[in-house]
């Protein structure tokens, strides 16, 4: 799917060197409205957003859409910044275990429009391609670690950054004192805003993992800004401190995170003034260290992954009555806009 004018795509979560990561929780406490949808792979989720998000683009509305980071080419969602609403593919994303208060939840499960008796009969075949993609996923985590865990420790090496110090949102500059016991970002981002009262932080991925290598959707992301491209070994000392001056500015920060190390920041975004600073040249993936050639065991992984997925895919596409999902689409989309006039 291409970047229309002024729509934005992006990761809310991330495959790393440190296993799964979602930055959904960051951005769900700003909702009022998410619509989930519910159902098994190929009954149609990723592209019923797809063709709700192009119809309210088309309306006039401004929307965000984010990959799936298991299938970037897939979508997993879409976010309404301005009018607080989202829908997201529940197989794809892992939000709900951070329920935010106060989003209206409404779960859509077009499971309804597959032929039960159809499923009934690839019941147990269906669960072995579960449990197989549940072990390839984790063997997927296993060989990033193992394979791309380097590039990280030799980047943090370069930049002299001290490997307990995993400054992730402002490093030293709010003196957040890092215990030994947090191992994600996010304690970190929690200490963090609470230092900061006067600006907004929200974090993205803009990179993902395919078999042909790193899918980079930064050049289309950036497609509106003015950009400030940083050079040299003191680049990373250079994002901090812009960081740190830009938290009295009063406005939203976004800041883009590299995909193998969450407590990287490659890129900060200003998007009330329409500028980004960067990291190098966010077209080049060798400045973020990401030019380095897949093993043929990532690359084996990755393609069983797929087709174990497609096959799953299959079966459900066989058994799902597509007319009936085609005719519910103008019904969620009606009830979307009903709640976008209340």
């Amino acid at each position: 799917m291409r970047n229309k004018t002024g729509v934005r795509h992006y990761f809310a979560e991330g495959m790393t060197t440190r296993g799964y990561i979602s930055l959904l929780p960051n951005m769900m406490p700003s909702w009022q409205r998410v619509y989930v949808l519910l159902g098994g792979p190929g009954t149609g989720k990723s592209t019923l957003i797809k063709v709700i998000g192009l119809e309210l683009l088309d309306r006039g509305y401004d929307v965000d859409f984010f990959r799936s980071v298991r299938d970037p080419d897939s979508m997993a969602g879409f976010i309404m910044p301005k009018m607080r609403l989202a829908m997201l593919d529940a197989m794809e994303v892992s939000p709900l275990r951070w329920r935010a208060p106060g989003v209206v939840e409404k779960f859509i499960d077009l499971s309804i429009f597959c032929d039960e008796i159809k499923l009934d009969k690839q019941r147990s075949e269906i669960y072995k391609i579960e449990n197989r993609l549940q072990e390839l996923q984790t063997t997927l985590e296993e060989e990033l670690a193992a394979e791309l865990g380097s590039l990280i420790e030799n980047r943090a090496l370069k930049h002299k950054m001290e490997k307990e110090d995993i400054s992730w949102i402002l490093g030293n500059s709010a003196r957040v004192k890092v215990k030994k016991e947090h191992t994600g970002p996010w304690p970190l981002a929690e200490n963090a805003l609470k230092l900061l009262q006067k600006s907004v932080i929200i974090p993205y991925f803009l990179h993902g993992l395919t078999v042909d290598g790193w899918l980079n959707l930064a050049p289309h992301f950036l497609t509106d800004f003015d950009q400030i491209r940083l050079e040299g070994d003191e680049t990373l000392d250079a994002l901090d401190w812009v960081l740190r001056e830009a938290q009295q500015l009063g406005q939203m920060i976004e800041i883009i995170l590299h995909p193998l190390n969450p407590d990287e920041v490659i890129g900060i975004v200003f998007p009330e003034r329409h500028l980004a600073i960067w990291q190098g040249n966010p077209e080049n993936l060798g400045d973020q260290g990401l030019d380095r050639p897949f093993s043929e065991t990532l690359k084996e992984t990755l393609i069983a992954w797929q087709k174990n997925r497609s096959q799953i895919k299959g079966i459900y596409m066989d058994a799902i009555n597509f007319d009936q999902l085609d005719a519910y689409r103008e019904t969620v989309l009606n009830n979307i806009l009903c709640d976008l006039t209340k």
